[in-house]
């Protein structure tokens, strides 16, 4: 029989937040939970669906919830414009410092893991998994700061220069890092060839799942296509 772990997971979002990293990381923890370990989660108070955090969530900065199968530290998230990249980038080095503290008061886990974006949380699963002499998994979601130059919401020389230091600097003390698909682990594994002094982080392929028996194929005929009047159009949509 397989031995059971404690594991610390850091996350932006977690369920019931809507965000699509929540999503997964709240599929991620059900895994290590239906399989039998212990999970620690430290992540924001909900927060994603009005850029603010919910009414009910509010009130308190900091709220922690002992579960069946571990423990789950939510934390203020500093919500900011998305536009406004100076405070977003300040409000992720908020998280950040209050997501290494919660992660390093214990109790002692097997493993971590953080999951990007935000980079920074990169930071806080190596200080983490050092503070506790623990392996460290970094699951990336999307590749920072290439989405953000190539979307144009990053353009600051000096900004860009700092966010690709960070970058390689969590790759290479990461033992392992996970990506969605090759192109991406082929991005990784060139910016780890890169000068990094580091040639032992495995850098895996794991894509994200899909619950089929929960999202299917329904009528073509629906309410969203009555509500836009889209009629008998074809219709492509990304979620």
């Amino acid at each position: 029989m397989r031995p059971r772990m404690r594991l610390l997971v850091i996350g932006p979002h977690f369920p019931p937040d809507l965000a699509p990293t929540g999503e997964v990381l709240g599929g991620i923890v059900a895994g290590m939970t239906d399989a039998g370990h212990q999970v620690d989660v430290v992540t924001s108070l909900p927060w994603y669906l009005r850029n603010r955090v919910e009414p009910e969530w509010s009130g308190r900065p900091v709220r922690t919830e002992v579960t069946g199968w571990g423990r789950i530290t939510r934390l203020h998230p500093f919500p900011t414009d998305k536009r406004n990249v100076p405070a977003r980038a300040l409000a992720f080095g908020a998280f950040t410092f209050e997501a290494s503290m919660a992660a390093m008061r214990g109790p002692r886990p097997d493993g971590v893991l953080s999951m990007s974006p935000p980079l920074t949380l990169g930071e806080a699963g190596w200080m983490a998994a050092r503070r506790w002499r623990a392996p460290f998994v970094f699951n990336v979601q999307d590749v920072f700061p290439d989405v953000a130059i190539a979307v144009g919401s990053l353009t600051d020389e000096r900004l860009i220069g700092f966010a690709r230091r960070l970058e390689r600097r969590i790759y290479r003390r990461a033992d392992a890092v996970t990506v969605l698909s090759e192109d991406l682990a082929e991005n990784v594994r060139a910016k780890l060839d890169h000068r990094t002094g580091r040639a032992d982080t495995v850098v895996e392929v794991i894509p994200n799942f899909v619950d089929c028996d929960a999202i299917r194929p329904g009528p073509r005929q629906n309410a969203y296509r009555s509500e836009n009047e889209l009629g008998d159009r074809i219709v492509v949509m990304y979620a």
